[in-house]
């Protein structure tokens, strides 16, 4: 046993994961070759089309999951924070999307082959930690609801209330305000639209009262507003424990 996989052992069994291990569950997770890694921003931890043979699990800080376009385009799938899992999809082939710091961040990298021997031999782990990447799925497609069939206004409000949903699951939420290092160009990317659009939208909820977004902060003013505005329902964002 190392100390990282020791410390892997503990950040599963915290929020906003919170698995509740038996012991040979925690024989198996600490017999991992766990590394603990720190990125400073903006550093490209794996990129597109490229094989990884490492899966990801985001302990701290803002990560970036997004696709390059031949023009040039960048398309922001989704911004991963504590608790989520990157690279089980591509870990046996070329990687479909890049995966970035935004802001510093800790990761615990497990190799992928000792990761899926450890899930073959344990039907329960397996199960578990299908519901985390299922639930990571469902955040995708109401990403992909958000820019397709959503207003502007109301795909920006949304993405909003789902980090605030998000970041509360682990204790990161402070009277509906949270540190948000984005800039205005990655919110544009992730909610399809132009910077110039995504500032007419964060003046014009600024100016209804429902939301601001000032020196790295966003405070939500009117939780209720903003979510009937943006049909906002954080069911998909829940996390059922394994007992």
């Amino acid at each position: 046993m190392t100390f990282s996989a020791q410390t892997f052992q503990f950040f599963l069994q915290s929020l906003p994961i919170g698995a509740e291990l038996n012991s040979a569950e925690i024989s198996s997770i600490q017999s991992l070759n766990v590394t603990q890694k720190y990125y400073p921003p903006h550093t490209l931890l794996t990129g597109q089309g490229e094989f990884e043979h490492r899966i990801f699990f985001m302990n701290s800080g803002w990560g970036c999951i997004y696709r390059d376009l031949a023009n040039g385009d960048r398309q922001i799938i989704d911004f991963p924070l504590r608790g989520d899992i990157m690279g089980m999809r591509s870990a046996e082939g070329p990687n479909y999307n890049s995966f970035a710091s935004v802001a510093d961040v800790s990761v615990f990298e497990v190799p992928a082959k000792a990761f899926y021997a450890m899930l073959e031999q344990s039907p329960r782990l397996s199960s578990y930690f299908m519901r985390v990447t299922s639930r990571q799925r469902s955040i995708i497609i109401e990403h992909l609801t958000n820019c397709g069939r959503r207003s502007a206004l109301a795909r920006t409000a949304h993405l909003f209330l789902e980090f605030a949903s998000r970041l509360d699951a682990f204790g990161s939420l402070s009277e509906n305000s949270y540190e948000c290092p984005l800039t205005q160009y990655e919110l544009a990317d992730a909610v399809g639209l132009t910077p110039i659009h995504i500032n007419r939208m964060l003046r014009e909820l600024r100016e209804r009262k429902l939301v601001s977004f000032r020196n790295g902060v966003v405070k939500i003013h009117d939780w209720y507003e903003l979510a009937a505005l943006s049909n906002f329902d954080p069911d998909y964002l829940v996390l059922k424990t394994l007992s």
